[in-house]
């Protein structure tokens, strides 16, 4: 994990929102295991020229894994939003 202002701008709007962040590293195999589950139905990337990108597929020579439908999640989405429209000034 890369300290960034974008990172930190998504730390801060997911925390107002009344979500619980937790910065931790996470073995690949956890993350998998609780995507199979559905324990994790949501990841993304996030930095300066991204802004934040939903990462809908995990694959390998080992596996392919969908994160829940594959799409763009919901908390991804509104942080997404609420992010552009300060940076825009909407």
């Amino acid at each position: 994990i890369l300290p960034g202002v974008t990172r930190r701008s998504l730390i801060q709007l997911a925390e107002e929102a009344g979500h619980k962040v937790v910065e931790t590293m996470i073995p690949l195999q956890g993350l998998l295991d609780d995507i199979r589950s559905g324990e994790v139905t949501e990841v993304f990337a996030c930095g300066t020229a991204a802004i934040i990108t939903p990462i809908g597929r995990f694959k390998s020579d080992e596996f392919d894994l969908k994160v829940a439908d594959g799409g763009v999640g919901e908390l991804t989405q509104a942080l997404r939003d609420e992010l552009l429209g300060i940076q825009l000034g909407d």
